[in-house]
């Protein structure tokens, strides 16, 4: 499956830049092969336009301005608003623009401090994060780049516990013990969790930032994956601190994703430093890049495609909800079984 051309996937929200990118001018951005621009409107409220002006289609993230809260094209100063429309011809300024002129908008918000978009008229609402709006945790923001990988790949490989040994040997994986917890798995509406617990080696920087000074520790893990591009990875260790990752995995195409992550954490800068903190998710991250950019673009829905083991569990499930949701979501399915009936 090619997640660039099944179109249910134009119908949920997905991350892109952090709001505070958009401070100092248009920015662009590709969404499931679409080139949009974003920018910020007068009451701070972000926009998503198609990245082509209406008039001589050049693009609008190139030398436009927001002025007066609207979007101004680089090329010939056509204005825009928000929602598309053209609110000025500067050549022609006491003549009320045709709508023709309009440019194409999508769907836009702000959570979490991202711009978040939706192609298409929205099947699901932006997911709740956990401890977003908890006073007692911190936010420590760890990267923002593009993985050469396919984003339900990645999504994937968080479910996948069974890696963490051979390709995270480095930072907290030992090879000569592979990991192969009991799985507690279930299913959301529109995703897959499991919990479980994993012994890891504890090296010296981590120590640091865990403020335990064993070699070993044991993390009780809970781990989901929301269709299509959120993660979250809640780690509690035995000193009831709790490391809760919150990963985007955004489609640029089918091979390239808008990978993000940032923390949750219940202890202060004084504990941890946030730098060492994401430093050293930085390390892990990458030894999973290394890894999942030498997958392709396909990501085969077939069971027999394949082969599998007993911890593939939740991958398996995972590709039978994207199955299932492929022939649109659930309320849609029943209302057409109804009628069939």
């Amino acid at each position: 499956m090619l997640i660039t051309e099944e179109p249910i996937f134009r119908r949920f929200w997905y991350p892109t830049l952090r709001l505070e990118e958009l401070a100092d001018g248009p920015k662009p951005f590709t969404l499931l092969k679409e080139d949009i621009v974003l920018w910020q409107q007068a009451d701070g409220a972000p926009a998503a336009l198609e990245d082509k002006c209406p008039h001589r289609s050049v693009k609008l993230s190139v030398d436009s301005l927001v002025v007066d809260g609207t979007l101004r094209c680089g090329y010939h100063g056509w204005r825009f608003a928000g929602d598309g429309g053209c609110v000025l011809v500067p050549q022609t300024p006491d003549l009320a623009p045709p709508a023709r002129n309009a440019a194409k908008a999508y769907h836009c918000r702000e959570r979490y401090g991202y711009v978040w978009v939706c192609l298409e008229e929205p099947v699901r609402d932006i997911p709740d994060l956990p401890h977003a709006d908890d006073p007692g945790f911190r936010q420590v923001f760890e990267y923002q780049e593009t993985w050469d990988a396919n984003a339900l790949r990645i999504g994937e490989n968080a479910l996948d516990l069974s890696h963490v040994s051979f390709v995270h040997r480095e930072t907290f994986g030992e090879d000569e013990s592979p990991v192969s917890p009991d799985l507690d798995l279930f299913e959301m509406e529109d995703g897959v969790g499991i919990r479980c617990y994993v012994p890891v080696a504890n090296r010296e920087d981590q120590q640091k930032n865990l403020n335990i000074a064993d070699d070993h520790t044991l993390r009780k893990m809970k781990i989901t994956w929301r269709l299509p591009a959120v993660f979250t990875i809640r780690i509690t260790y035995p000193t009831g601190l709790i490391h809760q990752i919150i990963g985007f995995t955004t489609p640029i195409d089918d091979e390239r994703t808008h990978r993000c992550q940032f923390v949750y954490r219940n202890d202060t800068e004084a504990d941890a430093p946030g730098e060492n903190v994401a430093a050293f998710d930085r390390r892990v991250a990458a030894e999973d890049r290394r890894i999942l950019e030498t997958t392709g673009p396909d990501y085969p829905l077939d069971l027999h495609a394949e082969a599998h083991m007993v911890l593939d569990r939740p991958g398996i499930l995972m590709r039978q909800i994207l199955a299932d949701w492929l022939d649109g979501p659930p309320e849609e399915r029943a209302g057409l079984e109804t009628a069939a009936e």
